[in-house]
């Protein structure tokens, strides 16, 4: 009996072995493997098609006021063109020459494409004969204007019913243009002297009365 007993125990004990060993994990028996070799990247995938716009975002809240900058400095004063200009003007100038320069005036002209605008306001008349003839002109420096043609006028006496005691006073205006004048100190005057091809006469300027000369430098004219 005793010898069966220990027969049935030799046979059992290597099944039990063996199934403990089959049910023990294979890390257990065989040890953790090697890691695998990575695999090869794969190609990009081909772009998507373009989404909706999406819905316009509110309107954020206004940002807090930024901080005053600094005050400027003082501007410079506008610039205004000035004209230039200049008037001489005499009271009873009384003058009876029949020839000559009766006033002048000093002009200081800044440039040399200019013109200068010039008139005479005042008194004059011829008096005292018949078909005579005065004229009153103006001169540049001592010199008519030539640019283009000069500035003047005349007092004509012809038959007054063949009396030859004409004496009228008369407030008269010669004015006009003056090119081709370097720029500089100008004496613009007004003269007296006698008509082309008409008797002499006797003039007389300025009585009882204000005598003006006039004078302003102009831009040139157009062409």
């Amino acid at each position: 009996m005793s010898l069966m007993i220990i027969w049935l125990v030799s046979c059992m004990i290597p099944q039990l072995v063996f199934s403990q060993m089959h049910s023990r994990p294979c890390s257990a028996i065989c040890g953790d493997g090697l890691p695998g070799v990575p695999g090869v990247p794969g190609h990009d995938g081909t772009r998507g098609d373009k989404g909706d716009r999406g819905p316009v975002g509110a309107s954020g809240e206004k940002g807090a006021d930024g901080p005053h900058g600094p005050k400027g400095g003082k501007g410079e004063p506008a610039q205004v063109p000035q004209r230039n200009w200049k008037q001489c003007a005499w009271k009873n100038v009384n003058d009876g020459r029949d020839y000559g320069l009766i006033k002048d005036c000093a002009f200081m002209k800044h440039a040399n494409d200019t013109a200068l605008k010039v008139e005479f306001n005042g008194d004059f008349r011829s008096c005292c004969c018949l078909d005579c003839c005065k004229r009153w002109y103006f001169t540049f420096n001592g010199v008519e204007c030539s640019g283009p043609l000069a500035i003047d006028g005349i007092d004509h006496i012809l038959q007054n019913h063949g009396r030859p005691d004409t004496n009228i006073h008369k407030t008269t205006q010669i004015e006009g243009f003056c090119q081709g004048i370097n720029k500089g100190i100008i004496r613009v005057g007004i003269n007296v002297g006698d008509c082309v091809g008409k008797k002499p006469g006797h003039a007389y300027t300025g009585w009882n009365s204000v005598t003006r000369i006039m004078i302003e430098e102009v831009p040139p004219p157009q062409n």
